[in-house]
């Protein structure tokens, strides 16, 4: 999932990269590890002040030895070096944070209320849907979260890829690991829950279209399917959760026995992220589960080792940097930009690049001759690269930055083999990424600031109270994405896989949706050992594929020049 008013909103995913995942909070049956999470939410908030005013006390032997300034002088630098503004809301937020937790509160009480009113009502309730699943059913007539996936799939016959799709998901039915998929989504009283029915149709979920008056078909064949399809409601008048379709044509022409047809996975962002996703098609319809090892974009490993003394202060510090962090988020200035800006339409438009089995190769070894650097890092640069091209090519203003978001994993590792649920596990974090001059050091630099900043940590516990407690009405101008111009989300995957009984999936890639005037999203996936790249936007920014393609050329064009630079180092 996105920047949200004050720094929100995508992926998810992701990771990319940002991403964007527990209304347990409210149900009758609270679990207890989100009730303290929440608390400690709220209390933190409440202390922030003072705990900045003693963190000096606390921490200031350790910054002395370093031969740093404290941690109070610091605070005070960062709040007077970009201007006053920062100051008077920060004042503001400690001066309603009492009404605030007031308002909190009462929301809780009406959310449990509802939940009783509602479970007398719908003999087919479940649950409340979590915080994350909630923030991804924030949807407006011109943004669907819907995450569509693309790829082409070697068989006999679509008919037969449909028919052991169908029964494989018969005989995942009463899973309880994936059951979640089955849920429908419904909306009362401004709040949104599971329902579960029975009785399941599986040809509501998996069909064969076919193209009208076509033999086969091309790239913009496909495009222009991909453009049609998300208009579309999924099942049961867009309750359900995911559709699967192949298509009656080929790919191409057909010289062989086995002809190559293309299958889509259309599903709902609310039924998990990217990494979710993924382990759903490896654990559930693959035949086989080997990972392809790529890094997200994440924290680094250290952060995971809490008993370290300098992980521990690290951690104290973030804590302190939260309200600056929450503070520079509601003051944050839209992009200015021919890609942000205008009222979106909510038809869409779909690019991706072809197979290059050296893309993959380059992008390593530029990551293993540039000390300090990670994978995601060089995908940024030549993303800088792509969106200068796209200016500069339809003679548009270049923009010294654009603010991109980037889906980031909590926790961090995937791990294809676990059984892990359907779950949204993320956070989101916005990157300038300077786009009038390619500096790579500059991206590097912004790049580790980033991870080691409270920035992510922030956008989680805010998404997961605000999302857990507050209903519909609010939350939608709330979390409105009105300040980036696009999401960018980078996700690892498996290696080439065989769906139900040997059709092989011979290429994959997956498009990320956006929220409010953010209408651009560009992915990256590895899958099968080839790195591809994606991207969806509305036509009010991007009138075509063939005008979306020149981001994605440039992005290649870019990884080959910091190859020839960098490689032989």
């Amino acid at each position: 999932m996105a920047s949200l008013n004050y720094s929100q909103s995508c992926s998810t995913q992701e990771g990319i990269g940002f991403a964007y995942n527990l209304t347990e909070f409210a149900n009758a049956t609270l679990k207890d590890e989100t009730q303290s999470e929440v608390a400690i939410v709220g209390f933190a908030t409440a202390a922030s002040t003072l705990i900045i005013l003693f963190a000096d006390v606390l921490l200031s032997l350790e910054y002395k030895k370093r031969g740093s300034s404290s941690l109070w002088t610091r605070l005070l630098k960062q709040l007077t070096a970009k201007n006053a503004s920062r100051t008077v809301v920060l004042t503001l937020l400690v001066l309603v944070l009492p009404l605030v937790l007031v308002f909190l509160f009462l929301a809780l009480v009406y959310k449990v209320l509802c939940l009783v009113v509602i479970k007398r009502k719908d003999e087919h309730f479940v649950e409340f849907l979590d915080s994350f699943d909630v923030f991804w059913s924030l949807e407006d007539d011109t943004s669907k979260s819907t995450i569509n996936a693309l790829g082409v799939i070697e068989s006999d016959s679509p008919v037969i890829i449909a028919n052991s799709i169908k029964d494989k998901l018969q005989n995942i039915y009463q899973s309880d690991r994936i059951r979640k998929i089955f849920y429908r989504r419904s909306q009362e009283l401004g709040f949104y829950y599971w329902r579960k029915y029975s009785l399941v149709d599986m040809n509501q979920y998996v069909e064969v279209i076919e193209v009208p008056d076509k033999r086969d078909l091309q790239i913009v064949d496909l495009e222009n399917l991909m453009t049609e399809l998300q208009k579309q409601a999924l099942p049961y008048e867009d309750e359900g959760l995911f559709k699967i379709l192949i298509t009656k044509q080929t790919v191409g022409k057909c010289f062989k026995e086995r002809g190559d047809y293309g299958i889509i996975f259309r599903i709902h962002h609310s039924v998990g992220d990217g990494a979710a996703l993924i382990q759903l098609l490896c654990q559930s319809f693959a035949d086989n589960s080997d990972c392809c090892q790529v890094n997200w974009f994440s924290f680094p490993d250290g952060c995971s080792k809490r008993d370290s003394p300098g992980n521990l202060i690290d951690m104290m510090r973030k804590l302190c940097d939260i309200p600056i962090r929450f503070v520079d988020g509601i003051i944050r200035k839209p992009d200015d930009s021919v890609l942000h800006g205008p009222g979106l339409l909510g038809t869409k438009v779909f690019k991706w690049t072809q197979s290059d089995e050296n893309l993959l190769t380059m992008v390593k070894e530029i990551k293993d001759n540039v000390e300090n650097l990670n994978f995601t890092d060089v995908l940024l640069t030549a993303l800088s690269k792509g969106l200068r091209d796209f200016f500069t090519q339809k003679l548009a203003r270049v923009p010294e930055e654009v603010a991109v978001i980037l889906p980031i994993r909590f926790p961090k590792t995937l791990s294809i083999k676990s059984n892990t649920k359907l779950k949204n596990d993320f956070s989101v974090t916005i990157l300038d990424v300077p786009v009038q001059e390619n500096n790579f050091s500059i991206i590097k630099k912004r790049c580790n600031l980033l991870r080691s900043s409270a920035d992510p940590l922030t956008n989680f516990y805010f998404l997961k109270l605000v999302c857990s407690v507050l209903p519909r009405s609010i939350l939608q101008p709330l979390l409105n994405s009105s300040q980036a111009t696009m999401v960018f989300s980078n996700l690892p995957g498996p290696e080439t896989l065989r769906i139900c009984g040997g059709n092989v999936l011979k290429s994959l890639v997956f498009f990320v949706p956006h929220k409010g005037n953010t209408g651009l999203a560009v992915t990256a996936l590895c899958y099968g050992g080839v790195l591809q790249f994606a991207a969806m936007a509305d036509t009010a920014l991007v009138s075509s594929a063939q005008d979306l393609g020149l981001i994605l050329d440039g992005m290649i064009d870019e990884i080959h020049l910091l190859h020839h630079l960098y490689s032989n180092k």
